[in-house]
């Protein structure tokens, strides 16, 4: 990828996103968030859990359908081995229990939609639950296994996890898996070949290892999603915001749409409003009422103390003959100075006395204390007129405010009582202004008060009303700041996200091109008689999957035109090259149940595919339809067969297999020597399984010609379809004919041998058996003869 960018003309910011998106989330986060990019050292090579890996058992107890241990032995290296046996036999146990111990889960658990399928994971008849995979590593002698086992509290995902005793690294293991995953089960098959595009599309990815890519490509998308929403919500929301504003009555709101309105709204102003801090209008005048100030109490008690201390004084020397002391003060005042000047002399007011030494002492001692008197009357009218100065002085001129917020508040009162107390001031009384001045100040002070309580409550009310305009109006704000910082990393994450788009879709292409003509050769192999074309396997960029696919030379929908048996054809298809390529250090395929659902030429091709791979690979089947097995053996292409066979209390044995005529014959053998089952129910247990024997020769008899004469295999399985009992199987498989049932006997007796014809009387439902030693030899001896 960083090569690629080096190549392409793309700006450093987008570049660098790219990259972050590649290295996961939280990296593209930082980087989102404008923390420098980090260029790390190249990272050691991972420790890979190795090459060249193969299965050589796996054991199972208290797993699934599995109680006491049992174990799956299989042939460390290149190889098919198939594991056949019934539905609830346990063999998908094994199948399970293997992808539970290497990869941490199970994708048939991971994908079920009911909670049964996570619950019954433990056995019932066995509660000591673990599950073993040994594994060989080509050129190193020892061999590794890898455990997982539980208490009987815990819950699947806890338990013990080690490898050789040791914890398991995960983390060792994560990508190998992830990138050349070796099991693919039933469930993963299906959902790989589902009827939504989408599911294939990723199930496509992950057989690929193109999640990364994918990842990176939907993690920018969504943040450009999330980007341009953050972009475009204040656009969106601004005309809603701003119609609500401009119907409020209030001068902020009003003010705020204003603001709204331009095509480039102010956020500095517009945020000032909404926080209070631009507050203007019919509001501010309010504030500036509630904001009035009179002269503080204190100030008004201390002038009124210092009027009536001042009133005080001048009363107590202010007497009535306070004026005629003052002029006779004066008189002795001129008088001792024209005594001082001109020498005894006579008076000049009375004519009569003399201006002599004995006058002058005794109007000296008079004169001072006339002039005594004088001087507190003067004091005192001094302070007097203070006082007064000092209490005009409270006396201010009404604020301009009140005039002002006469449309807005009633103010009459209050510029009323103001006025009467500014016209204190001109009072020349001191009497007066005392008795009045502090009268009309309390006037005042109430008549404020009161002014200010409606103003608060006025304020409260508009308030209240702009509390929720300003808090959307602030949410506004908030938006469009953040759309102004994300709109230049929107243009770089788009740029970044159409860059990888492209990219990615050539990535596919390259990535899908090898295993998609793998695929084409598989499913050459696989088609048989079928009459569809597989061409070319593409991944669209609208997360769906292009399969070329032809119906006799004509183009079609893969998924409309294809059977049930042949979309899990082409899941194989899909799924095999993948395990094949050389980087995976997985040398083992581990396949569950691909046989579902095929028609009989497709179980053909499947083998014939299976055994192609097992010639470099190990490749280990499980399926409960006879038909792989019974394909194999005619194709004479190599494989081991192991069957499980399930008993009471969850035992589970694992025994090989050469054929369904050689396991029936042993269940008939088992049947035979097990003393504990009461005669009649041995001999009719031993019966059936001898039929069983039979048909299966037969079945096999009649395959084997049919086919080999080119008969279609559709054809060959409806005619056994037709066989409903064990003689017309037999004449079958030896007349070619259904309807010659009734020469089967004196066939037998002619050719075989009357012990023959005894035989198939004995095999009856409910016939006597006989010597049930002789009845098991005589059916080995005729389900020989039927097969040669």
């Amino acid at each position: 990828m960083a090569g690629r960018l080096a190549e392409d003309d793309l700006s450093p910011r987008a570049a660098d996103l790219v990259l972050a998106a590649c290295l996961g989330e939280a990296a593209l986060e930082r980087a989102l968030a404008g923390a420098p990019a980090r260029h790390d050292a190249p990272r050691e090579p991972v420790d890979c859990p190795g090459q060249g890996i193969f299965v050589s058992e796996i054991r199972v107890r208290g797993f699934r359908g599995i109680g006491p241990e049992a174990r799956l032995p299989l042939a460390p290296g290149p190889g098919l081995t198939v594991v056949t046996g019934r539905n609830g036999s346990g063999k998908s146990s094994f199948a399970e229990a293997a992808e539970l111990a290497l990869t941490g889960h199970n994708a048939r658990w991971t994908r079920a939609r009911h909670d049964v399928w996570r619950q019954g994971w433990r056995n019932l008849h066995h509660r000591d639950t673990a599950v073993e995979l040994e594994l060989v590593q080509a050129a190193l002698p020892d061999r590794t296994t890898i455990r997982r086992r539980w208490a009987p509290e815990d819950e699947l995902s806890q338990g013990e996890w080690t490898q050789d005793g040791e914890p398991f690294d995960e983390h060792r293991w994560r990508d190998a898996l992830e990138t050349y995953r070796p099991f693919l089960p039933y469930s993963e098959l299906g959902t790989v070949l589902d009827a939504q595009p989408e599911d294939l599309y990723e199930a496509l990815h992950r057989l690929l290892g193109l999640e990364a890519i994918t990842e990176a490509q939907q993690s920018l998308a969504e943040h450009r999603k999330h980007l341009a929403e953050v972009v475009a919500r204040p656009h969106d929301r601004r005309e809603r915001v701003r119609a609500e504003l401009a119907a409020a009555p209030d001068d902020r709101a009003r003010r705020a749409a204003e603001l709204l309105g331009s095509d480039s709204p102010d956020l500095d102003a517009i945020a000032d409003l909404a926080l209070g801090a631009g507050v203007g209008g019919g509001t501010g005048l309010l504030h500036r009422v509630v904001d009035l100030v009179l002269p503080p109490g204190d100030e008004v008690d201390r002038c009124r103390e210092q009027l009536d201390q001042a009133l005080g004084a001048v009363t107590a020397v202010a007497t009535d003959n306070a004026q005629d002391s003052l002029r006779c003060s004066e008189i002795l005042r001129l008088a001792i100075q024209l005594q001082e000047s001109g020498g005894d002399e006579s008076c000049p007011v009375c004519g009569l006395g003399r201006l002599d030494g004995l006058w002058l002492a005794r109007a000296g001692e008079r004169a001072e204390h006339l002039a005594k008197a004088a001087g507190e009357l003067h004091e005192a009218a001094d302070r007097l007129d203070v006082a007064v100065a000092a209490a005009r002085a409270l006396c201010q001129p009404a604020p301009e405010v009140l005039l002002e917020t006469q449309d807005v508040l009633d103010t009459t009162t209050a510029l009323q009582a103001w006025q009467a107390w500014q016209d204190c001031a001109s009072i020349d009384d001191p009497v007066r202004l005392r008795r009045e001045l502090f009268d009309r100040f309390a006037e005042l002070a109430a008549a404020v008060d009161q002014l200010k309580s409606v103003a608060r409550e006025q304020i409260d009310r508009l308030d209240l009303m702009w509390r929720p305009m300003a808090i959307a109006l602030f949410e506004w704000h908030s938006q469009a700041q953040q759309a102004l910082a994300d709109a230049e990393v929107l243009a770089d994450v788009t740029e970044a996200e159409n860059w990888i788009r492209g990219t990615a879709a050539t990535l596919r292409s390259e990535r899908i091109a090898p295993f998609a003509k793998e695929s084409q050769r598989i499913w050459q192999r696989l088609r048989q008689q079928s009459n569809v074309e597989f061409g070319a396997v593409r991944l669209g960029g609208t997360r769906n999957v292009e399969l070329d696919v032809s119906v006799d030379g004509v183009s079609n929908s893969a998924l409309a035109v294809m059977s049930q048996g042949e979309l899990h054809s082409l899941g194989l298809a899909l799924f095999l090259p993948r395990a094949m390529v050389d980087e995976s250090p997985f040398r083992f395929v581990v396949v569950d149940d691909p046989v579902q659902a095929m028609d009989p030429s497709k179980v053909d091709g499947l083998a014939q595919v299976l055994a192609d791979v097992a010639l470099t690979r190990q490749v280990v089947v499980f399926t409960h339809d006879e038909r792989l097995v019974e394909a194999l053996r005619r194709l004479r292409l190599a494989a081991t067969v192991r069957e499980v066979c399930r008993g009471e209390g969850s035992v589970v044995r694992v025994r090989t297999s050469d054929d369904p005529v050689g396991r029936c014959l042993d269940d008939a053998r088992a049947v035979r020597g097990d003393e504990d089952l009461p005669e009649a129910l041995r001999a009719e247990l031993v019966a059936s399984c001898c039929r069983a024997a039979l048909e299966a020769a037969s079945h096999a008899r009649f395959r084997r010609e049919r086919l080999g004469r080119g008969t279609p295999h559709a054809e060959v399985e409806r005619a056994l379809e037709c066989a409903l009992t064990t003689r017309q199987k037999i004449a079958l498989a030896v007349f070619d004919d259904l309807s010659a049932t009734a020469e089967l006997v004196p066939h037998l007796e002619d050719v075989v041998g009357g012990w023959a014809v005894e035989l198939l009387r004995a095999c009856r439902v409910g016939g006597d058996c006989g010597d049930l030693d002789v009845l098991i030899r005589d059916t080995e001896l005729l389900a020989g003869w039927l097969q040669r």
